[in-house]
């Protein structure tokens, strides 16, 4: 099957790949046998398309239900336009506040980091498109991008962000964006109960960002 790679995320010193099959519009997360993650310098990269022969993964977790064994790929093709392309090939997107990613099921920390905690209300998937109503800044951190509070009631929403492409400094409204669910995990040494915790994996169609590191 023809599949769109969407996403690449860190996961320790490894490669976390999702991608969307072409023909149906299946979202999957690309592992290797032995249900191994992408080495780091894997040749899937976000925008290719790629021939890529699978078997699904039997012992998943909801919503993490995108595993898929890859056996055998082809590269096949650049998509060219990726934000166009999403945008128009009837996948769902999620538009507005961050209250509406996942359908509204997301639970929000004092910090403004949002999960699910709820295993009876689940997400179809871990995975999903968002357009922001608003800019996401980037934090001090580097490690985070923050949605404004945007009245006296509300708490600004922090994003960790995951993916492998540079930094910017504003994503702008408008702007495209794949967001994913960490699996479950809770402390330990702690009664807390467990939960997937939102991320930002990436976004579509910005410039990459200007490398300041010049010689003189």
């Amino acid at each position: 099957m023809e599949i769109l790679i969407t996403s690449k995320t860190h996961k320790g010193n490894a490669a976390c790949v999702g991608g969307l099959v072409l023909n149906n519009n299946r979202l999957v997360r690309l592992l290797n046998p032995g249900n191994w993650d992408q080495y780091a310098d894997t040749d899937l990269d976000i925008g290719d398309v790629w021939d890529i022969q699978f078997v699904d993964r039997q012992d998943t977790e909801p919503p993490h239900i995108e595993d898929v064994i890859i056996q055998n790929q082809t590269y096949v093709r650049d998509i060219g336009d990726i934000s166009t392309y999403l945008r128009n090939c009837g996948v769902m997107i999620y538009r507005g506040e961050p209250t509406a990613i996942f359908g509204g099921r997301l639970g929000w920390t004092s910090n403004g980091s949002g999960y699910i905690g709820n295993r009876d209300n689940l997400p179809e998937n871990s995975v999903g498109f968002w357009i922001s109503d608003q800019d996401l800044t980037l934090d001090e951190d580097d490690k985070h991008y923050n949605y404004p509070a945007t009245n006296a009631f509300a708490r600004t929403k922090r994003f960790p962000y995951v993916g492998f492409e540079p930094n910017v400094e504003v994503i702008p409204s408008g702007t495209l964006m794949r967001v994913s669910l960490a699996r479950w995990w809770s402390p330990e040494d702690s009664d807390m109960p467990e939960r997937c915790y939102l991320r930002l994996s990436g976004w579509y169609g910005l410039p990459e960002p200007e490398d300041d590191d010049l010689p003189f």
